[in-house]
C-alpha cells in the first residue's frame, strides 16, 4: 500500500483522518470546493514543493503525519501542485515538523528561488 504525508497542527489528532465522510476544502472553506478525502502529498519532498507554491496555515505545533491509504475518486483542487486526496487506512508515523526537516526544507527552497 502506498504512503503519503501531510502537515497539520498536533492539536487536531488523527482520529478524524479516518472518517469516511471526511472532506477537504480550500483555505476559504468554500463548500463548492469541498472534496472527499484527506489532503496530502506523495512524500516530504512533494509536500515541501507544494507548501512553497501554496502555503497553508499549519498552527503552533505542526507535525508531519505519514499515512497509508487509498486514493480518493475525487480530484484534488491543487493536483497540478502535487496534492493528493486519500482515505487513510493506517498512521505510519507522526513526527514534529522541525524534526522532520520541514522548515529547513522550506527555507532551502526559498533560498534557491532568490
Amino acid at each position: 500500500m502506498s504512503t503519503y504525508v501531510r502537515i497539520q497542527d498536533r492539536k487536531y489528532g488523527t482520529e478524524g483522518l479516518f472518517d469516511a465522510d471526511r472532506l477537504s476544502w480550500d483555505m476559504g472553506m468554500c463548500d463548492d470546493n469541498a472534496r472527499c478525502g484527506v489532503s496530502c502529498c506523495d512524500d516530504l519532498e512533494a509536500l515541501l514543493d507544494y507548501y512553497v507554491q501554496a502555503p497553508i496555515e499549519i498552527g503552533d505545533d505542526p507535525v508531519i503525519i505519514t499515512m497509508e491509504g487509498v486514493e480518493s475518486d475525487d480530484e484534488p483542487l491543487d493536483a497540478e501542485l502535487g496534492e493528493r486526496l486519500i482515505h487513510p487506512t493506517r498512521i505510519v508515523s507522526i513526527v514534529s515538523a522541525e524534526t522532520a526537516g520541514f522548515f529547513d526544507g522550506i527555507n532551502a527552497r526559498l533560498d534557491n528561488d532568490c
